[in-house]
């Protein structure tokens, strides 16, 4: 993988759904480090938490889990 999960956000962006756009848009523009928990963050947009597991399984990842681990490394390369 790259550094950052955004470029392969932005590559796939094109085919995703309204609410899924929302989410992508959400972890592009987003430049700090907070709680991250998929609790938090479908609290934070108001989505549910199957969500957001959708939009990671679209990104490739096996999860939201997944997801955040390799999004977070984009925190610590930078």
């Amino acid at each position: 993988y790259e550094k950052s999960v955004i470029p392969l956000i932005e590559s796939i962006y094109a085919n995703l759904t309204p609410l899924e756009k929302m989410i992508a848009d959400f972890f592009i523009s987003n430049r700090e480090e907070m709680d991250f928990s998929s609790k938090n963050i479908s609290r934070l947009l108001f989505v549910s938490e199957a969500s957001l597991s959708r939009f990671s399984k679209k990104c490739g990842f096996k999860g939201y889990r997944e997801f955040l681990f390799y999004y977070k490394q984009g925190f610590s390369s930078e």
